[in-house]
Protein backbone atom coordinates (compact mmCIF):
# COMPACT_ATOMS: atom_id res chain seq x y z
CA UNK A 1 0.00 0.00 0.00
CA UNK A 2 3.04 2.17 -0.15
CA UNK A 3 3.01 4.25 -3.25
CA UNK A 4 6.72 4.75 -3.00
CA UNK A 5 7.74 1.55 -1.94
CA UNK A 6 10.50 0.64 -4.89
CA UNK A 7 8.57 -2.86 -6.23
CA UNK A 8 11.61 -4.72 -5.72
CA UNK A 9 10.98 -4.71 -2.06
CA UNK A 10 7.40 -5.18 -1.98
CA UNK A 11 8.61 -8.53 -3.87
CA UNK A 12 11.23 -9.39 -1.08
CA UNK A 13 8.22 -8.35 1.40
CA UNK A 14 5.39 -10.29 -0.22
CA UNK A 15 8.05 -13.42 -0.86
CA UNK A 16 8.78 -13.54 3.42
CA UNK A 17 5.17 -13.28 4.14
CA UNK A 18 4.27 -15.73 2.02
CA UNK A 19 7.05 -17.91 3.23
CA UNK A 20 5.96 -17.64 6.74
CA UNK A 21 2.20 -18.69 6.30
CA UNK A 22 3.55 -21.58 4.56
CA UNK A 23 5.82 -22.31 7.66
CA UNK A 24 2.70 -21.36 9.71
CA UNK A 25 0.39 -24.01 7.56
CA UNK A 26 2.80 -27.15 7.79
CA UNK A 27 3.02 -26.40 11.75
CA UNK A 28 -0.39 -26.48 12.27
CA UNK A 29 -1.23 -29.50 9.90
CA UNK A 30 1.93 -31.45 11.52
CA UNK A 31 0.72 -30.72 15.29
CA UNK A 32 -2.42 -32.09 14.17
CA UNK A 33 -1.28 -34.99 12.66
CA UNK A 34 1.03 -35.89 15.14
CA UNK A 35 -1.43 -35.22 18.12
CA UNK A 36 -4.52 -37.75 16.35
CA UNK A 37 -1.12 -40.21 16.12
CA UNK A 38 -1.04 -39.77 19.76
CA UNK A 39 -4.23 -40.12 20.68
CA UNK A 40 -5.21 -42.89 18.64
CA UNK A 41 -7.39 -41.40 16.55
CA UNK A 42 -6.00 -42.73 13.57
CA UNK A 43 -7.35 -45.43 11.74
CA UNK A 44 -5.34 -47.67 9.86
CA UNK A 45 -5.82 -48.90 6.71
CA UNK A 46 -3.79 -52.18 6.36
CA UNK A 47 -3.01 -53.74 3.34
CA UNK A 48 -0.17 -55.90 2.02
CA UNK A 49 1.59 -53.82 -0.49
CA UNK A 50 5.25 -53.62 -2.56
CA UNK A 51 7.58 -51.38 -0.47
CA UNK A 52 9.09 -50.46 -3.96
CA UNK A 53 5.66 -48.65 -5.14
CA UNK A 54 5.70 -46.81 -1.86
CA UNK A 55 9.21 -45.85 -2.27
CA UNK A 56 8.29 -44.30 -5.81
CA UNK A 57 5.31 -42.30 -4.63
CA UNK A 58 7.70 -40.64 -1.35
CA UNK A 59 10.09 -39.52 -4.18
CA UNK A 60 8.30 -37.85 -6.87
CA UNK A 61 6.48 -36.04 -3.75
CA UNK A 62 9.73 -34.63 -2.53
CA UNK A 63 10.91 -33.81 -6.19
CA UNK A 64 7.46 -31.80 -6.35
CA UNK A 65 8.65 -30.28 -3.53
CA UNK A 66 12.26 -29.16 -3.90
CA UNK A 67 13.59 -27.35 -6.61
CA UNK A 68 15.49 -30.33 -8.52
CA UNK A 69 19.12 -28.40 -8.70
CA UNK A 70 18.91 -28.13 -4.73
CA UNK A 71 18.25 -32.19 -4.67
CA UNK A 72 20.66 -34.79 -3.54
CA UNK A 73 21.22 -37.58 -5.76
CA UNK A 74 18.83 -40.10 -4.55
CA UNK A 75 19.56 -44.29 -5.10
CA UNK A 76 17.19 -47.14 -4.45
CA UNK A 77 18.91 -50.33 -3.30
CA UNK A 78 16.11 -52.32 -2.98
CA UNK A 79 16.97 -56.20 -3.18
CA UNK A 80 14.28 -57.59 -6.14
CA UNK A 81 12.60 -60.40 -4.13
CA UNK A 82 11.33 -58.42 -1.13
CA UNK A 83 8.38 -59.88 0.59
CA UNK A 84 5.50 -57.62 1.18
CA UNK A 85 4.75 -55.09 3.54
CA UNK A 86 1.63 -55.27 5.84
CA UNK A 87 1.64 -51.47 6.22
CA UNK A 88 -1.42 -48.38 5.36
CA UNK A 89 0.45 -47.14 1.95
CA UNK A 90 -0.67 -43.79 2.69
CA UNK A 91 1.03 -43.41 6.29
CA UNK A 92 3.59 -45.60 4.71
CA UNK A 93 4.60 -43.04 1.94
CA UNK A 94 4.40 -40.12 4.76
CA UNK A 95 7.26 -41.59 6.81
CA UNK A 96 9.63 -42.37 3.88
CA UNK A 97 8.86 -38.46 2.38
CA UNK A 98 9.60 -36.96 5.95
CA UNK A 99 12.74 -39.16 5.98
CA UNK A 100 13.90 -37.62 2.72
CA UNK A 101 12.89 -34.28 3.17
CA UNK A 102 14.86 -34.75 6.53
CA UNK A 103 17.52 -36.05 4.46
CA UNK A 104 17.69 -33.23 1.82
CA UNK A 105 17.61 -30.22 3.95
CA UNK A 106 21.19 -31.33 5.57
CA UNK A 107 23.16 -32.84 2.51
CA UNK A 108 24.11 -30.95 -0.18
CA UNK A 109 23.31 -30.95 -3.79
CA UNK A 110 26.60 -33.04 -4.68
CA UNK A 111 25.82 -35.25 -2.09
CA UNK A 112 23.82 -38.44 -2.07
CA UNK A 113 20.46 -40.43 -0.35
CA UNK A 114 20.23 -43.54 -0.34
CA UNK A 115 17.30 -45.94 0.57
CA UNK A 116 17.83 -49.45 1.70
CA UNK A 117 15.48 -52.46 2.75
CA UNK A 118 16.55 -55.87 4.01
CA UNK A 119 14.66 -58.42 6.10
CA UNK A 120 16.15 -58.30 9.50
CA UNK A 121 14.13 -61.01 10.68
CA UNK A 122 11.27 -63.23 9.76
CA UNK A 123 8.20 -60.95 10.85
CA UNK A 124 9.70 -57.31 10.07
CA UNK A 125 11.21 -55.77 7.06
CA UNK A 126 14.02 -52.85 7.80
CA UNK A 127 14.19 -49.86 5.97
CA UNK A 128 17.03 -47.14 5.54
CA UNK A 129 16.86 -43.66 4.19
CA UNK A 130 20.89 -42.94 4.42
CA UNK A 131 22.80 -39.51 3.41
CA UNK A 132 26.02 -38.11 2.99
CA UNK A 133 25.48 -34.82 4.86
CA UNK A 134 26.52 -33.10 8.25
CA UNK A 135 25.52 -35.93 10.39
CA UNK A 136 24.40 -35.99 14.02
CA UNK A 137 26.24 -36.05 17.06
CA UNK A 138 26.23 -39.47 19.21
CA UNK A 139 24.24 -37.69 22.42
CA UNK A 140 21.46 -36.06 19.83
CA UNK A 141 20.90 -39.97 18.03
CA UNK A 142 17.99 -40.15 20.71
CA UNK A 143 16.23 -36.80 20.85
CA UNK A 144 15.81 -35.55 16.91
CA UNK A 145 12.74 -37.96 17.58
CA UNK A 146 11.55 -35.57 20.41
CA UNK A 147 8.63 -33.04 19.04
CA UNK A 148 9.86 -29.73 18.10
CA UNK A 149 13.45 -30.71 18.18
CA UNK A 150 15.62 -28.54 15.51
CA UNK A 151 19.21 -28.39 14.90
CA UNK A 152 19.70 -24.34 16.46
CA UNK A 153 22.00 -21.65 15.51
CA UNK A 154 22.24 -20.68 11.42
CA UNK A 155 21.34 -23.93 10.65
CA UNK A 156 18.01 -23.72 11.94
CA UNK A 157 17.22 -20.70 10.47
CA UNK A 158 18.10 -22.00 6.78
CA UNK A 159 17.31 -25.39 7.11
CA UNK A 160 13.52 -24.88 8.36
CA UNK A 161 10.95 -27.70 9.00
CA UNK A 162 8.54 -27.59 12.01
CA UNK A 163 10.45 -29.89 14.40
CA UNK A 164 7.71 -32.59 13.74
CA UNK A 165 8.38 -34.79 10.93
CA UNK A 166 10.60 -37.33 12.98
CA UNK A 167 7.99 -37.22 16.11
CA UNK A 168 5.30 -37.97 13.24
CA UNK A 169 7.55 -40.85 11.97
CA UNK A 170 8.20 -42.75 15.09
CA UNK A 171 4.66 -42.68 16.32
CA UNK A 172 3.76 -44.34 12.98
CA UNK A 173 6.00 -46.70 13.20
CA UNK A 174 5.54 -47.29 16.32
CA UNK A 175 1.83 -48.02 15.96
CA UNK A 176 2.27 -50.99 13.57
CA UNK A 177 4.84 -52.74 16.37
CA UNK A 178 7.76 -51.53 14.06
CA UNK A 179 10.93 -49.58 15.67
CA UNK A 180 12.97 -46.54 14.39
CA UNK A 181 16.61 -45.16 15.39
CA UNK A 182 19.09 -43.01 13.73
CA UNK A 183 22.55 -43.80 13.49
CA UNK A 184 25.44 -41.35 12.35
CA UNK A 185 29.18 -41.41 12.68
CA UNK A 186 29.69 -37.98 14.12
CA UNK A 187 29.19 -34.36 12.31
CA UNK A 188 30.42 -34.16 8.67
CA UNK A 189 30.19 -37.85 8.50
CA UNK A 190 26.81 -38.32 7.29
CA UNK A 191 23.32 -40.39 9.03
CA UNK A 192 21.71 -43.44 8.66
CA UNK A 193 17.44 -43.36 10.02
CA UNK A 194 16.25 -47.10 10.04
CA UNK A 195 12.60 -48.15 10.94
CA UNK A 196 11.09 -51.66 10.67
CA UNK A 197 7.77 -52.56 9.35
CA UNK A 198 5.80 -55.73 9.63
CA UNK A 199 6.12 -58.18 7.07
CA UNK A 200 2.65 -59.92 5.27
CA UNK A 201 1.96 -63.31 6.41
CA UNK A 202 -0.13 -63.58 3.44
CA UNK A 203 3.14 -63.66 1.15
CA UNK A 204 4.50 -66.06 3.12
CA UNK A 205 1.27 -68.05 2.24
CA UNK A 206 1.62 -67.37 -1.09
CA UNK A 207 5.59 -68.56 -1.19
CA UNK A 208 4.66 -71.77 0.61
CA UNK A 209 2.10 -72.58 -1.64
CA UNK A 210 4.16 -72.41 -4.44
CA UNK A 211 6.76 -74.22 -2.83
CA UNK A 212 4.45 -77.16 -1.87
CA UNK A 213 2.77 -77.03 -5.70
Amino acid sequence: SEPDMPLELRQVMLNTALGDSERMRKLIQDFLTLSNLESGRIQWHLESLPLEECISLAISRTRTRINTEDLPEIAIQIPQELPLVRVDGDWLVEVISKLLDNACKFTPADGQITIAARCNDSQMLEVIVADTGRGIEPNRLEVVFDRFYQEEGALRRTAGGTGLGLAICRQIVNSWGGQIWAESAGKDRGSQFHFTVPISENRHEQMSLVTSG
